[in-house]
């Protein structure tokens, strides 16, 4: 393993990486060399013949071991306790362990997903011996957020690692403790002229993409999305955005409301709010909409009805700006508190799961963005034909939409009205828990996917190789018509023409 963890371990930190400036008015030189040594080591590793998969799977293998050793696990959980209040049970399963059997399942198809794949191609041209090859796009870019910075760092880091790419690894600024953690481990279990952490803010962010990369992987706000992508535009950079959105929780007549009630509420509550699959808001069918009131004050009581300045069960806010973000939302809305788990606390960062109800599109609940916090509106619709019209009014392409309903005509018709990342039906979140399943957004939610297969394919760059026939039949008979000379040209019109339109070509 001396190859893939180093004696000498270099961490990138923001002094490294700050800026400089020369006599002629370049900026980032060492961010400049940093970049090129990557891509230095990065072709000299990974472009040895036979070495290929053999590098991946050491790899693959020294990010379970990081992900598996107790020590670091107690670790991580502390700083995520630290950082966002996340109770352990909360970073074990959403964190550490989904991350584990994200690995599992890497490894145990990566190599397959890696094969060539043979196209369908027209009789003519399987001589040909088409196919698709996948090769590595180079140094990529993970761009991290706070809300959970351990999963969302590593996970795309597993398909970056797959398909043969060396990483510039930015976790949050605004998880320092996870962040320093990070830093810290991950230098002793990869490679680090392969992979490398880089700590720091937004100026660091936008100096690593003044340089060219072979792609950007980002999760975070959509107005920050939109100012990477820009970035990226300037060396025409591949990208993923993994964004956020009012993800919609739609509860029809006929479905089991006390389920939905609870469903819905733990997938809202969840860390705090603070999940960018969250359901933004309940859209609830008008003659249901006193029954599904009573059962999620039930619901409410039982799960949180406890001290909220707890955050060993609950969680934080993240800061003072989120918590006066929420703040404000809360004192401008026009709607009605169905319920509050207790009285928010600037001190502690704790704002209590919140239930507002009777309100209109235009609230500015709904018209203010993302939540991202622990406060659930509903709004109510006479019928299922009402519900594009109010989607489309909050945000018409949602990162998830939720559906309540018994009636699979109800579900097929709401899951084609609404263009969402993800569809669930009976459940919130409820995709995240299948290993391997694609997340994707789609227009203001985000675009590419990742997970399993697609994380592959994202940081995959895909190649045709065809093998042209060389025999004198193939030259002179299929390929004569393209020379100069030879045949005369209402020959080669009339040969090609020949060719046209048949299902064999």
């Amino acid at each position: 393993m001396a190859l893939y963890v180093r004696v000498k371990q270099r961490l990138v930190t923001p002094d490294f990486l700050s800026k400089q400036t020369t006599s002629t008015g370049s900026k980032s030189i060492k961010t400049l060399n940093l970049h090129t040594d990557i891509i230095t080591l990065h072709r000299d590793l990974h472009n040895a013949p036979g070495s290929f998969n053999k590098t991946h799977v050491a790899h693959l293998h020294m990010l379970e071991h990081l992900d598996n050793r107790n020590e670091n696990e107690e670790a991580l959980r502390d700083a995520l306790y630290q950082d966002i209040g996340k109770s352990e049970l909360e970073a074990q399963v959403y964190e550490l362990g989904g991350l584990k059997n994200e690995i599992l399942h890497m490894l145990q198809n990566f190599e397959d997903w890696l094969k060539p794949e043979s196209p369908t191609v027209p009789e003519m041209f399987q001589t040909y011996q088409p196919a698709i090859h996948k090769g590595p796009k180079g140094v990529v870019l993970i761009i991290a957020p706070w809300n959970y910075p351990i999963i969302l760092l590593l996970l795309p880091l597993l398909g970056a690692i797959a398909a043969g790419n060396a990483a510039i690894l930015k976790p949050s600024e605004f998880a320092p403790a996870t962040s320093a953690w990070l830093a810290e481990l991950i230098p002793k279990y990869l490679d680090h002229d392969c992979f490398r952490v880089v700590q720091g803010g937004k100026d660091v962010v936008e100096e690593l993409l003044l340089h060219p990369l072979g792609h950007i992987f980002f999760t975070g706000s959509t107005p920050v999305g939109k100012a990477i992508m820009a970035a990226a535009s300037k060396h025409l950079t591949p990208i993923t955005l993994e964004l956020g959105g009012k993800s919609p929780a739609i509860v029809t007549e006929g479905c089991n409301i006390p389920q939905a009630a609870k469903r819905i509420a733990w997938g809202k509550f969840l860390n705090a709010g603070q999940t960018c699959v969250a359901p933004d808001y309940a859209l609830v069918q008008e003659s249901i909409l006193p029954q599904f009131h009573e059962e999620l004050t039930r619901v409410m009581q039982t799960l949180y009805n406890h001290d909220p300045k707890y955050p060993a069960r609950y969680g934080r806010i993240l800061n003072t700006v989120h918590f006066n973000r929420l703040g404000s939302l809360l004192a401008s809305t026009r709607g009605t508190k169905l319920y509050s788990a207790g009285a928010p606390s600037l001190p502690d960062l704790i704002i209590p799961p919140t239930v507002i109800t009777n309100l209109h599109s235009n609230d500015s609940l709904l018209q203010s963005g993302e939540i991202f916090g622990p406060i659930l509106p509903i709004i109510s619709f006479p019928s299922i034909h009402s519900i594009a019209g109010i989607v489309s009014q909050i945000d018409p392409t949602p990162l998830a939409t939720y559906i309540f309903s018994l009636h699979p005509p109800t579900t097929q018709y709401l899951t084609h009205l609404i263009p969402s990342g993800a569809t669930v039906i009976n459940d919130v979140m409820g995709h995240l828990g299948v290993t391997g399943l694609p997340v994707s957004g789609r227009g203001n939610s985000g675009m590419g996917s990742y997970r399993g297969k697609e994380s592959v394919e994202c940081f995959s760059a895909r190649r045709t190789v065809v093998n042209v026939p060389t025999s004198r039949e193939w030259e002179e008979g299929v390929l004569g018509w393209r020379y100069p000379g030879g045949m005369a040209e209402e020959q080669k019109l009339g040969l090609w023409k020949g060719m046209e339109g048949k299902k064999s070509w």
